[in-house]
């Protein structure tokens, strides 16, 4: 078994990790509001709610009514090889009632899947993250544009449909490369996909597809764009979930966390009576 020494001591390398990679998140969105790409961004609702479900044992999901439909996570202004600009005009706050005439909409197709939250906590979040950035472009000046864009784009574009021309339908496994490569057939595009992986498993599940426009909100090629083209593995496979999958025990998961806590709070008395004593 291992002992505190060396939990703790992983910790803090692990922290020290952390550390390093905010850091380097910081340098990417530091600078210039301007941008070069508009990242469309679509979630698979069953990948998002495991993804929410594993962070809490009483999370629960607010999942569309059509299971099979993906929906918008946002339109994100991006620099080549760089995450963001973010939050840009702090002039232009969220405002729910401007988007009361297409509410009914959004809730079914750019749906906050992580239930318990407030009723406009996602779309807030988007526009004030994204929005604000992307209010540069004429079509996406205002809140209400933003957000009828989105509905436009998915309609348009709509994964289920792209993919399903492939033959690529949920509740099945497929080559990374595979999926990529259905992509570009269809759109005439390159885009991005993206993975988050069963920790117990191993087995990696289709989380979010992008794609990407110009400031025509004409669509282009994803290259030189952050993660593209695929932050699953590339030579591997990744499953395209048809309900939701089974992630890891939670509470095994908060017994372990416990433990962990338990050790640091040892080693913490021990390096102090150590002092005392010394």
């Amino acid at each position: 078994m291992f002992s505190c020494k060396i939990i703790v001591s992983v910790l803090f390398l692990l922290c020290i990790a952390k550390t390093n990679s905010d850091e380097n998140y910081l340098k990417a969105t530091a600078g210039s509001n301007d941008f070069d790409v508009l990242i469309f961004t679509q979630h698979w609702p069953q990948t998002v709610c495991y993804t929410w479900k594993e962070n809490e044992a009483s999370h629960t999901c607010s999942l569309p009514t059509k299971r099979d439909e993906w929906t918008i996570h946002g339109i994100w202004p991006s620099q080549y090889h760089k995450i963001g600009p973010q939050f840009c005009n702090k002039s232009m706050p969220f405002n729910a009632s401007a988007l009361k005439s297409i509410e009914t909409e959004l809730q079914e197709k750019w749906i906050d899947i992580e239930n318990g939250k407030t009723s406009y906590s996602l779309w807030k979040h988007e526009w004030d993250k994204h929005g604000t950035c992307a209010a540069t472009v004429e079509r996406l000046n205002s809140e209400v544009k933003y957000f009828k864009e989105g509905l436009n784009l998915l309609t348009k574009y709509n994964m289920k449909n792209v993919l399903v021309q492939e033959n690529i339908i949920p509740g099945q496994t497929y080559n990374t490369s595979d999926i990529l490569n259905a992509i570009e057939r269809i759109l005439s595009k390159r885009g991005s996909l993206i993975c988050i992986k069963n920790k117990d498993t191993g087995e990696s599940y289709i989380f979010e597809i992008r794609i990407c426009f110009d400031k025509m909100l004409e669509l282009i090629n994803c290259d030189e764009t952050y993660e593209y083209p695929t932050n699953c593995d590339l030579s591997g496979y990744v499953t395209y979930p048809d309900k939701l999958p089974q992630g890891h025990n939670v509470a095994q998961k908060l017994q372990i966390q416990n433990v962990l806590k338990y050790c640091l709070f040892i080693n913490f008395w021990r390096i102090f009576y150590n002092r005392i004593v010394s």
